[in-house]
């Protein structure tokens, strides 16, 4: 078994980090809503399609945004554990009266 070990504080600013891309990720979806142009035919299959990858591209982004957030909140508070842990260790080790 491979054991890697990370300072907490790379853990807790990585959590803040991918908790940040998820927002930044969630925050602004745009899309193209306009063929104009085209002949009605075409125009109106083109925007079935965009339609379609539309939806699919908000359901796929809306996962990898939960994913994303999810880790980065797991990551911040395994940051946060290991520093209090660390703390009160090194609290139970010192000495008497310092």
């Amino acid at each position: 078994m491979t054991y890697v070990q990370f300072p907490y504080v790379v853990l807790t600013q990585l959590g803040r980090d991918l908790s940040d891309v998820g927002s930044r990720l969630s925050s602004k979806q745009h899309g193209a809503t306009d063929c104009g142009g085209l002949g009605s035919d075409g125009q109106s299959r083109i925007q079935d399609a965009i339609g379609s990858f539309r939806d699919e591209w908000k359901t796929s982004i809306s996962s990898l945004t939960e994913d994303i957030g999810n880790w980065g909140g797991l990551s911040k508070a395994i940051g946060d554990m290991v520093q209090q842990f660390d703390a009160q260790v090194g609290q139970a080790l010192s000495p008497p009266g310092n």
